[in-house]
């Protein structure tokens, strides 16, 4: 038996998007913020260690907060989820991503 691939969500648009905000952990906002790809402990959530994180799994951060997330900070690491989130409600309620008002034939608002 083989496991089919991981296939990524690649949205340049979106990431491009992503750059545009403050630093999701200092609140920096200047020409360095990038959007970060989901690492470390959560690896298994794109595909598995060594593979880039899907872009919905992106958040802003500026270059020193990037550096230190890349170098270990464990702040940074385990806070990865809520800033992902934030990015997420954020670019739901400016509809840079729209979900549909119907799922598996029932209404969100019920």
């Amino acid at each position: 038996m083989t496991l089919e691939k991981h296939k990524r969500w690649e949205n340049k648009a979106y990431t491009r998007w992503v750059a545009t905000h403050e630093c999701a952990a200092c609140g920096l906002h200047d020409e360095t913020i990038s959007p970060h790809h989901l690492r470390h402990i959560y690896s298994t959530l794109s595909g598995g260690t060594s593979y880039k994180a899907s872009d919905w799994l992106t958040m802003p951060l500026c270059y020193t907060c990037h550096n230190k997330l890349h170098n270990g900070s464990r702040w940074l690491i385990d806070y990865q989820p809520f800033m992902i989130l934030s990015t997420l409600d954020k670019a739901i309620r400016e509809g840079i991503i729209a979900y549909k008002p119907k799922l598996f034939g029932e209404d969100l608002n019920d």
